[in-house]
């Protein structure tokens, strides 16, 4: 029959107390995050947060819509704020594009969604120099942020 003292009895009643208290707090913590969905034409909201997954990095957040023309004809694009290089800058992509990210649940509710649709500008939009355009690939450094640089820093895929 093995040995057991009541001080080793002791020691795995508060590791197993500790494991315990550790399952429960990841439960809680997983429980309380946000959660995130795919992006909606009801989420087209000014400063709605998108990401790139469910667990992906924060892209940026909405500003607004208008039609763009990159060469091939006008198409629907999305203006999103973003941190590129350390500075916030304008960034357009394709509505179409833009469809495939994620925004938090319940961020902001339907009541205060300000938004201007990309055909209601009255005209189309020409991205200036200190805005990236249509066809500008953006990369997320592992570090945070994004650059239009690719490099052995940055994600696969760009944006």
């Amino acid at each position: 029959m093995p040995n057991i003292t009541l001080s080793s009895a002791v020691g795995r009643a508060a590791a197993f107390a500790v494991v315990i208290v550790l399952v429960a707090l990841i439960a809680w913590c997983s429980r309380s995050s946000t959660k995130y969905r795919p992006m909606t034409k009801a989420d087209h909201c000014m400063g709605m947060p998108v990401r790139a997954g469910p667990t992906g990095p924060l892209i940026g957040y909405l500003i607004g819509g208008a039609m763009v023309d990159p060469g091939g004809g006008p198409v629907a694009a999305i203006n999103i704020s973003v941190v590129v290089d350390g500075e916030a800058r304008s960034v357009w992509r394709r509505e179409s594009d833009v469809m495939h990210w994620y925004v938090p649940v319940h961020a902001i509710s339907p009541k205060d969604c300000l938004w201007t649709a990309p055909g209601l500008t009255g005209g189309m939009w020409r991205p200036t120099q200190l805005e990236f355009g249509l066809a500008v690939p953006l990369w997320h450094r592992l570090f945070g942020g994004w650059t239009p640089h690719h490099g052995l820093s940055t994600s696969r895929r760009p944006i």
